[in-house]
């Protein structure tokens, strides 16, 4: 029996995939099995599957050892994203893409990411798959790597190279004037006017005494946290009903430059599997963007502070580089969050040491209000 799919069981955004469906399918109103719609272009399950076939082999080596192997649902579910996020057949309809080839288990893990082509990359590649394990268990500050020759591609060049390759590629100016916001809960023991007020410092960065490890900044270092609008920064606190919290409205007073990471997907098409146009040497670092995406959308909880190691590694690189933050996607919000390398405001002394830049230097508050929560914005992790 022919198993026929359809195109809006699939990701609307893979461009080269959807343009074979359009060229080997039909119109019609039938019912989609899968998606249960009647308007999606319909095709052949089957010579689907051998179209998606030809792009995993384009990326991915078949391999019988390490520790990277991948399934062919995991390639097409969590690397490619290849399904429409409301289709809940995807399990099935990956089955019946394969149905009597060698993938016909599509749990069978048995695919690597193919590196041999790409040459250099292959080691920085390698590099960074090391980068996260050795920052958090090895070496945190020091890159204590054994020099000599032959042991040229050190973690600082690493990130140089990725870098150069696409991280400046993600430039954006934020201009002055645009509004965003942050949240503060407040301590169920706090007493306004003794522990806190509507003002600057109440809901502005934390002072170096209540310094806690975030997803950008290590313990000691506080940045400035704030995001796209109010609903975001509410559900970025985790909020629960009848908790207290301040809200406080920020407007830029200067433009200001960051690295955009909404905008990774500016590698797509590079590593489109799908696309003739793939490069291996793109994958690689759309490979770090997205495993920077994933550690930055992790709960952000003082016992797995370890977790956040690596991106604030990341993040003081980028600093180094004269950027004034980082814009991200919210892991919890349809917003967008922003860190600002900026931090509390503090009395100028005359000493030589350094500090941090403070946030009142690139934002103004023109709001704060207190209210008590009534939706639960709390999201277990």
């Amino acid at each position: 029996m022919t198993n026929i799919c359809c195109s809006n069981c699939f990701n609307p955004k893979r461009d080269s995939f959807h343009h074979f469906i359009k060229q080997h399918g039909v119109i019609n109103n039938n019912l989609c099995p899968y998606c249960k719609s009647t308007d999606g272009i319909k095709i052949d399950a089957k010579v689907l599957g051998g179209f998606i076939k030809t792009g995993i082999d384009r990326a991915y080596d078949e391999c019988e050892e390490g520790e990277d192997k991948l399934s062919v649902f995991e390639i097409l579910n969590d690397r490619v994203i290849l399904f429409e996020w409301e289709n809940h057949e995807e399990r099935k309809l990956t089955h019946d893409l394969f149905e009597g080839t060698q993938d016909e288990d599509i749990d069978a893990k048995r695919y690597c990411l193919k590196l041999e082509s790409i040459g250099d990359d292959e080691e920085q590649y390698r590099i960074w798959r090391n980068f996260e394990h050795d920052c958090k268990y090895f070496n945190r500050f020091f890159d204590l790597t054994p020099r000599g020759e032959g042991n040229s591609n050190k973690r600082t060049e690493m990130l140089e190279k990725i870098y150069e390759s696409c991280l400046k590629n993600l430039k954006e100016e934020i201009e002055p004037g645009t509004e965003l916001f942050r949240a503060r809960v407040i301590d169920s023991k706090f007493k306004r006017g003794r522990d806190y007020d509507l003002d600057e410092v109440s809901i502005g960065p934390a002072d170096k005494s209540n310094s806690q490890a975030g997803r950008m900044n290590p313990e000691g270092i506080n940045y400035f946290y704030v995001a796209e609008d109010e609903a975001t920064a509410l559900k970025e606190g985790r909020l629960r009903a009848n908790e207290r919290v301040l809200i406080g409205r920020f407007n830029t007073i200067k433009k200001l430059t960051v690295i955009d990471w909404t905008k990774a997907n500016i590698y797509e098409k590079a590593v489109d599997i799908f696309s003739p146009k793939y490069s291996p040497s793109m994958a690689v670092y759309q490979d770090f963007l997205r495993r920077f995406a994933i550690e930055v959308g992790k709960p952000n909880e003082t016992a797995k502070n370890i977790e956040y190691v690596a991106t604030q590694l990341v993040a003081e690189y980028v600093r180094g580089h004269g950027f004034d933050g980082i814009k991200y996607d919210s892991a919890v919000g349809n917003g967008f969050d922003v860190v600002f390398f900026y931090g509390p405001e503090i009395e100028k002394e005359n000493n030589d040491f350094n500090t941090i830049p403070d946030y009142t230097d690139i934002a103004k508050l023109t709001d704060v209000r207190e209210f008590k929560i009534k939706i639960e914005y709390f999201l277990e992790p």
